[in-house]
């Protein structure tokens, strides 16, 4: 990712904020707020998921993995 699409990323996600925590059972939860339009919070988690290589999901609803 080149400087012009991180500084574009970083712009455009400025409000998006996260609380992250685990659980007793080795799971981590991540919860992102702050999104200003539904289809933002797909275009984020699309480049989140692909940084950390993990598969995920979303149709109707916010992005999942299960």
């Amino acid at each position: 990712m080149d400087i012009k699409n991180k500084v574009l990323i970083k712009e455009k996600f400025k409000n998006v904020s996260a609380m992250s925590f685990a659980t007793y059972e080795n799971e981590l939860m991540i919860n992102f707020s702050g999104f200003e339009d539904r289809e933002d919070l797909k275009e984020f988690a699309d480049y989140v998921f692909s940084k950390i290589r993990m598969r995920y999901w979303h149709d109707s609803g916010p992005p999942t993995y299960h």
